[in-house]
């Protein structure tokens, strides 16, 4: 299974805390010619053994591949006109931006390590991310932000193992997970806000088993995450559930049914779904669902191998 970060960041977290064939793409654009309102996701492509990058419209539909692997996470810029992505290479995990119809690939980091998990800021001039720059004791996985060009890097957290960060929908805030330990449940994750400039560090769910998987609400009202299908003695394994951004409201969005099983949930642009990989029991094989807020999920993309790392395009609270 594939539910969490990427291969290079399990590992290096996992030493410090111990110490089908792919859719038949169709021509054309998605509905919005700019990206808006449609998803990208990742499906894994078994001629690499990883998830190559591809789009399509949010019932499903016009699937294309855009990126070949290996790509795990992504994010649409606010105008739906860039994709940031991040990409293995020979040096480590690095985070690239491209069009939707997969032309104009541009590079954004190149540093030795790890860079991924990247955010658009809500008017599209940083994007947040998480990295490692030194697998040496003491090991730790920071969130950083940079200019929408590469530009400029600064460290927002330190000395801990944060990851897979997330703009607030007015951007003076960041929500991200911050990794604590292991339990015999699964790996005790906690979630953190910090300001968007470094300050005002403060937790809203304290660590627990499983969690993972952070997203902010279009409206900011509310965070969204899930409890990992892999920890299934772990309370609400396989769930999705919310949380106000001052840590009260906590309640399970959407529980795990005898054929689906919820990871990596993500808000849809006007706030009315959530996009989520959904593990299907039954065949063995990752989906991609669409939930609505009375928890009934619908396969969108499905096919004969896993689809994972789910994003939507368009614009969240703007």
């Amino acid at each position: 299974m594939r539910w969490k970060t990427a291969p290079l960041v399990l590992l290096a977290v996992a030493l410090c805390l111990t110490s089908a064939h792919p859719a038949v793409a169709t021509e054309g654009h998605s509905r919005d010619s700019d990206g808006r309102g449609s998803i990208a996701f990742g499906r894994h492509d078994p001629a690499v053994d990883d998830f190559s990058l591809w789009v399509a419209r949010p019932d499903g539909t016009q699937q294309r591949r855009i990126v070949d692997g290996p790509v795990n996470f992504s994010d649409w810029s606010p105008n739906g006109r860039r994709i940031a992505f991040d990409f293995a290479d020979e040096t480590g995990v690095h985070i690239a931006t491209i069009a939707p119809d997969g032309t104009d690939r541009r590079v954004l980091t190149t540093a030795e390590g790890v860079q991924e998990a990247p955010d658009w800021s809500p008017e599209g001039r940083r994007i947040a991310y998480n990295a490692i720059t030194s697998f040496e004791e003491p090991f730790t996985i920071s969130i950083w932000t940079m200019r929408s060009d590469g530009t400029r890097p600064r460290q927002i957290t330190q000395g801990a193992l944060d990851v897979e960060p997330v703009f607030s929908p007015d951007g003076s805030q960041i929500a991200f997970g911050r990794i604590l330990g292991e339990s015999p449940e699964g790996t005790l994750e906690a979630i953190y806000v910090v300001g968007a400039d470094g300050a005002g560090l403060r937790e809203v769910v304290p660590a627990r088993a499983g969690l993972e998987h952070v997203d902010w609400s279009p409206d900011g009202r509310s965070l969204v995450f899930n409890i990992a299908p892999e920890s299934p003695n772990a309370p609400d394994s396989g769930a999705i559930l919310t949380v106000r951004p001052n840590g009260q409201g906590l309640r399970v969005l959407a529980s795990p049914t005898a054929d689906l099983r919820f990871f990596k949930p993500v808000w849809s642009p006007d706030g009315r779904r959530v996009l989520a990989g959904c593990y299907d029991t039954q065949v063995g094989l990752e989906r991609l669902c669409t939930i609505g807020r009375n928890g009934m999920a619908r396969v969108v993309v499905g096919g004969e191998t896993d689809v994972n790392y789910p994003s939507w395009g368009g614009s969240r609270g703007r």
